[in-house]
């Protein structure tokens, strides 16, 4: 396991590098307006996503090593295929997709989630250094698509990213699809299969992963314009880049929870990792601090102003999200989506109470604390829920000696 979280952190490190030099070139060349237009493309495919991860989504890797893997992918290709076009439908009749773009999103959208319902089987496989690599390629093809086209083609639109973003994705679909085959071609038969469960599952994780999608991005469309809105989300991807730790060790304890089972030395293996990813993106946040506002504008633009106090405001929603993102996954690996369900639309809610008021009055600030509050609230109650259920006591919140053990026996065990 140990092993695998290297490789993991190591590759959501690289991802992160990618991504930011893909916001600089983005930024530069095309401007906050375009960058606008790219948030709310974004936007919408994650939503469209959110709808189609019912069945493909990471909730799928509870079931992989239980059900059959061929049907299982058969009944994800059609599902995509009809949840795509009803979601992108929804969004062409309330006219909230980039303007002249429509056609192109609703491909590009397909084409998105069907390489992650690769990904997802093969992380149910345990196939950690493929799904690691697979992460990497798609945004490392788009960092190169975009320089091409904004460098050497002299693109200075919204096109510049949106047709690199559909060759990157093209490109890794087919790379995973061929994985995704050769595994079928392996997988012995007999395993049974049903459908009720990964639909109950995948409804109810994917419900609590648009409540904590819309903590945060809910802002999109309540600020004024797509200046506003490239600023913002540009903070919040910058910010965001802190969440590596997490996200590399998250999928990572979920494959392997879900194929050991629910036991004593995982739960307190959670609770020690998700601490540890909280201390660690805390020194992130403070070197991120010291870092002066006029590195950030060089690197972006001049339209970029005021940018790193929006990601400072946002942090501490951030550094709540390191910690709960580990606790969240041991619940979908021990197939507990009803206690995430709960604690993300408790975060939800304040996020719709807040954000009207709080953007109205302070635009972007207002954006930032609504988050950060909504992030709080999802963040404390996913703890208290964890530590009910597995009755653990404040003594292993702050149990240093606890958590030297488990992590010293997690290195230690791997290695030998």
């Amino acid at each position: 396991m140990f092993k695998n979280i290297v490789q993991s952190l190591f590759a959501k490190g690289l991802v992160a590098i990618i991504n930011f030099l893909i916001l600089i070139v983005s930024s530069h060349y095309l401007g906050v307006s375009s960058r606008g237009e790219i948030g709310i493309l974004i936007l919408n495919i994650s939503i469209i996503q959110i709808v189609n991860d019912i069945f493909t989504g990471y909730t799928l890797v509870y079931f992989v090593p239980k059900f059959d893997l061929k049907k299982i992918f058969l009944v994800g290709v059609v599902y995509t295929l009809l949840s795509c076009t009803l979601s992108n439908s929804v969004f062409y009749v309330i006219k909230k997709h980039v303007p002249g773009f429509e056609y192109l999103s609703f491909v590009i959208s397909f084409i998105v989630i069907l390489n992650t319902f690769n990904c997802v089987l093969i992380l149910g496989k345990e196939k950690i250094a493929m799904y690691n690599f697979l992460n990497l390629v798609q945004p490392l093809l788009l960092l190169i698509g975009i320089v091409v086209a904004t460098y050497f083609l002299k693109i200075g639109t919204f096109e510049a990213y949106i047709w690199p973003l559909f060759f990157s994705f093209v490109l890794a679909s087919l790379v995973s699809l061929f994985v995704v085959i050769n595994l079928l071609g392996k997988e012995p038969t007999g395993k049974p299969f049903r459908l009720k469960p990964i639909m109950v599952n995948g409804f109810l994780c994917q419900i609590a992963v648009l409540m904590s999608l819309l903590c945060n991005r809910y802002s999109y469309y309540l600020l004024e314009n797509d200046a506003d809105v490239g600023l913002y989300s540009s903070a919040s991807s910058l910010i965001e880049s802190v969440l590596i730790i997490s996200n590399g060790i998250a999928p990572v304890l979920l494959s392997k929870v879900a194929n050991d089972g629910d036991n004593d030395r995982s739960r307190k293996m959670t609770v020690s990792l998700a601490k540890a990813c909280f201390i660690a993106s805390v020194f992130c946040v403070l070197i991120i601090a010291v870092i002066p506002e006029s590195f950030f504008i060089f690197l972006l633009s001049e339209g970029f102003v005021n940018i790193k106090k929006v990601m400072l405001m946002y942090s501490p929603g951030i550094l709540m999200l390191s910690f709960a993102g580990i606790l969240s996954h041991y619940f979908s690996a021990t197939g507990k989506l009803k206690t995430i369900l709960l604690c993300n639309s408790l975060g939800f809610v304040c996020a719709m109470i807040l954000s009207h008021a709080l953007i109205g009055k302070y635009r972007l600030t207002g954006a930032a604390i609504s988050a950060d509050i909504s992030f709080s609230v999802l963040s404390v109650s996913l703890g208290i829920a964890y530590f009910i259920q597995n009755k653990l006591t404040l003594k292993d919140v702050f149990s240093v000696k606890e958590d030297y053990k488990n992590l010293k026996e997690l290195l230690f065990r791997s290695a030998g």
